[in-house]
């Protein structure tokens, strides 16, 4: 599949899909790590970078509030990884085309960077997201 065949959908993200976003009386507490996640989500990559991508989730959950919500959203992620449901934020779901999980190539990371920086986002977060993603 060429680059020309297929680009990538806007970004959006739900913040925590199908989970809260934070516990009773601290509503958004991790919202920043599922948007994160989202954003990973959305352009994909091989199962070992879909396994890092959970595993970076389940770190900044438990940084934030705790190993017991880290470890809840971590095996809800894993879980849905195999429910015949799927919802709009599969991996890699911004690709036009249906993408098989396999490594970005080089150009297609390079496309990927370029979406990137053009995401209302901090000029600072999306460099280091950048640096440690692609």
């Amino acid at each position: 599949m060429s680059l020309a065949e297929y680009s990538l959908k806007p970004f959006v993200s739900d913040g925590c899909t199908m989970f809260a976003d934070g516990p009773m009386g601290q509503p958004g507490l991790w919202t920043r790590c599922c948007e994160e996640h989202d954003l990973r989500y959305w352009f994909g990559g091989n199962q070992a970078d879909m396994d890092k991508t959970d595993l970076v989730i389940k770190a900044c959950v438990k940084n934030i509030a705790g190993a017991t919500w880290a470890e809840i959203i971590y095996a809800g992620i894993r879980a849905g990884h195999s429910s015949p449901i799927k919802n709009k934020f599969h991996w890699s779901w911004g690709w036009t085309i249906e993408r098989p999980n396999i490594s970005l190539n080089a150009a297609e990371k390079s496309y990927v960077q370029e979406e990137l920086r053009r995401l209302p986002y901090d000029r600072d977060y999306i460099e280091r997201f950048i640096e440690q993603n692609l």
